[in-house]
């Protein structure tokens, strides 16, 4: 009897261990991996085929901006400005380039195309945000730190450091002078997702270009998620593109995305007396 008794209990008890567990882990915190994201890495957007630009140039892009119908301008509204801080540590900043590998590469990448990402998340910058009327928001000047831009290879972030950007010697990219372009000259709403143009100069190895970036922006809880985008040309910048005795081609062709998240600052704390 007693015999028959035990494995019922033994049976029971793990029952009972595992409905424990399970409650556990139902009411446990969820990590912050699996937790919703401000935005889409750019990691996902890791080009598949060569990137092709599109053959207008500067002057062209900025009159199809200037051509943009203007926004309807609403009465004049109290100002209500948000001055908002960049969180480096949780924006990024990202190069997608296309690359093509011979066999017996030096950096031992699989033979034929392949998109390199490379992030940095080092990046400063104050946004001015109108709430009573957005067209009136500000952009101040966002730094990025490419010396720290990291990929999937060590031994292309250090070509690309002392050979390719030579960030060693030239550590910033700076967007400068920048305008949002084609923002509702009206009261933001909560949680609505804007789409406009960011016009600036960009500073990257010590060359100095008209740029435009294609942006969305969301404004919610506090938190402003800004995500720009801009195909460019290296050369445009005196970068060479990459090119190594057959066994590496990197094409000039290049998408810059920047991913921001900017919230008020903290106040800084009274000393004791």
């Amino acid at each position: 009897m007693n015999m028959q008794r035990t494995p019922i209990i033994r049976t029971a008890v793990l029952v009972a261990a595992i409905a424990t567990a399970v409650s556990f882990l139902n009411t446990a915190p969820m990590p912050v991996a699996a937790q919703t994201a401000l935005y889409k890495s750019c990691q996902e957007d890791k080009l598949t085929t060569p990137l092709t630009l599109q053959p207008a140039t500067a002057a062209t892009a900025a009159a199809t901006v200037a051509a943009t119908p203007a926004a309807t301008t609403a009465a004049p509204a109290a100002e209500d400005i948000v001055f908002l801080e960049v969180a480096g540590s949780e924006s990024e900043a990202c190069y997608l380039a296309s690359e093509v590998f011979l066999d017996n590469n030096m950096m031992g990448m699989k033979a034929g195309f392949n998109g390199a990402v490379g992030v940095t998340k080092t990046i400063k910058g104050e946004i001015a945000l109108d709430r009573a009327n957005v067209a009136n928001s500000q952009i101040g000047d966002i730094t990025i730190n490419i010396s720290e831009f990291k990929s999937d290879n060590d031994r292309r972030d250090g070509f690309i450091r002392q050979n390719f950007l030579q960030s060693n010697k030239y550590p910033f990219a700076t967007l400068t002078e920048a305008t949002a372009v084609g923002l509702p000259a009206t009261a933001y709403k909560e949680g609505d997702t804007l789409t406009f143009k960011i016009q600036g100069t960009l500073t990257v190895h010590d060359k100095k270009r008209a740029t435009t970036f294609d942006a969305t922006g969301t404004f919610k809880d506090g938190t402003l998620v800004i995500r720009a985008v801009t195909d460019l040309k290296m050369s445009d910048f005196g970068i060479d593109p990459p090119s190594i005795g057959g066994l590496l081609k990197v094409d000039d062709a290049t998408r810059i995305i920047v991913n921001l998240v900017a919230r008020e600052p903290k106040a800084a704390a009274t000393p004791a007396k």
